[in-house]
């Protein structure tokens, strides 16, 4: 029934799973590359010399793509439980009035 009906989806094409894969770590990498830039150019600004901004730099914007594929593999969070409502509405709660 609805979305759990049925058997395994067959995989799309090769072209389009490489396609998919290279959009979703392109838009890894240009996070990097910007949180990169703006750590290089804040180094700068306060005076850090430039072969340790563009260190610290990099490492920044690593931390910012593997940071981003790790949380890519955290399973979507589970709904919360319900709670069935007695036919004269809910049992607690501010109009409840004591019931």
């Amino acid at each position: 029934m609805g979305r759990h009906a049925g058997g395994a989806q067959p995989t799309p094409p090769w072209p389009r799973r490489l396609g998919a894969a290279a959009l979703r770590w392109g838009g890894r990498l240009l996070l990097g590359v910007v949180a990169a830039g703006v750590v290089l150019l804040a180094l700068r600004w306060t005076g850090v010399t430039g072969t340790s901004a563009r260190a610290l730099a990099a490492a920044a914007g690593l931390l910012v793509v593997v940071a981003a594929a790790l949380a890519a593999t955290v399973p979507p969070a589970a709904a919360p439980p319900t709670r069935p409502d007695s036919i004269d509405g809910p049992a607690h709660g501010p109009g409840s009035r004591g019931r």
